[in-house]
């Protein structure tokens, strides 16, 4: 039976029907399957912490700024005193005197000889002295056993409540460092921003 025109055209449009919702299945399967591609577990990306310059053993200076901070973390730690503590003292010695006694300046003045936390030493061999050095740390610690456990929880607490509690009376006005600071909160806000080099400094010498 031979076909008519009109039936083969009906034939091809079948086909081409047929064709295309073949295809449209196949479409939609590989979108489906970049979904799930899409949906599989992703890494996590994280903003690069910003490094803090460690002390550079072979300079001259930051030698003796190791020493300090390691002597810090070595009679806090020999004394009791936990990683609050220990924080908290390096953050007062680095805002106080950057890790560095001796003769320090902060004005016309106001140069004079001080301790790693920023009292005026009149110790034998200079504030400089390794003897000094441990000294000063461990009359911080003396003055650390009288301060309100309360604020042991957190370093800068900690560090500005045992500087003001000093017996040799802490004037924030006449610091070496501090400069400007005429109040405790002024201080506080000094040792909150030695903090980071505190702690960078701890995992160095640790």
């Amino acid at each position: 039976m031979k076909r008519t025109t009109r039936t083969i055209a009906v034939t091809r449009m079948i086909g081409i029907v047929v064709a295309a919702a073949s295809l449209g299945a196949g479409l939609t399967a590989c979108a489906d399957d970049n979904v799930v591609n899409d949906a599989s577990p992703q890494s996590e990306t994280t903003s690069a912490t910003p490094q803090i310059p460690a002390i550079d053993v072979n300079d001259n200076v930051d030698v003796r700024r190791y020493y300090t901070v390691e002597s810090i973390v070595r009679i806090v730690t020999g004394r009791g005193g936990d990683k609050t503590m220990v924080l908290g003292a390096l953050a007062a010695a680095e805002a106080e005197s950057g890790w560095y006694a001796g003769n320090s300046g902060g004005g016309p003045g106001m140069t004079r000889t001080v301790d790693v936390f920023g009292w005026q030493s009149s110790y034998p061999g200079g504030a400089e002295s390794n003897q000094a050095t441990e000294a000063a740390v461990q009359h911080f610690m003396d003055v650390a056993a009288t301060v309100p456990p309360e604020t042991r929880n957190d370093p800068v607490a900690f560090a500005v409540a045992v500087q003001f509690a000093d017996p040799r009376g802490y004037d924030p006005g006449k610091r070496v460092f501090s400069r400007a600071s005429t109040d405790r909160d002024s201080v506080a806000t000094e040792y909150t921003a030695s903090l980071p080099k505190a702690d960078a400094a701890l995992q160095q010498v640790q």
